[in-house]
């Protein structure tokens, strides 16, 4: 479908995390339903058939580009995340354990994203206010 395609390119030329991973669950969902209709019941195939007529066509590739985008807007925007769990009294070891990584490892992430800041952005960067959260 036209429609579709054009859907999905909107999407990954987007910066919509949401829009992202509604391509990214379009095509599991497309997945699943296509493997019911393939190996279900008469009832179970028309209820695929059914859903399958209604869910945006999305390609392999396109869902992985998906992902990968989701996932880059996703961690870029983890450090403002951060500044907030230590404002509100999270320690280095906590921030790490919910990332699953260690607090040395979330430390040098947050420390790394606030200088690609200062660097990249410095007038829209309160480079104190983001510094002030870093130690213990």
């Amino acid at each position: 479908m036209d429609g579709d395609a054009a859907s999905v390119q909107q999407a990954l030329s987007g910066g919509d995390v949401h829009e992202l991973l509604k391509v990214w669950e379009d095509f599991n969902s497309g997945e699943t339903w296509r493997e019911v209709s393939a190996t279900g019941s008469d009832q179970a195939r028309a209820a695929a058939a059914q859903f399958l007529a209604g869910v945006r066509e999305v390609a392999a590739l396109e869902a992985l580009r998906a992902n990968a985008k989701a996932v880059e807007l996703l961690t870029a925007r983890r450090w403002y995340v951060i500044k907030s769990a230590r404002e509100a009294g999270a320690t280095w070891a906590q921030i790490g354990e919910a990332l699953g990584i260690s607090k040395q490892a979330a430390h040098d992430f947050y420390r790394r994203k606030i200088e690609e800041q200062e660097k990249h952005l410095p007038d829209l960067h309160d480079a104190a206010a983001a510094r002030a959260v870093m130690e213990d």
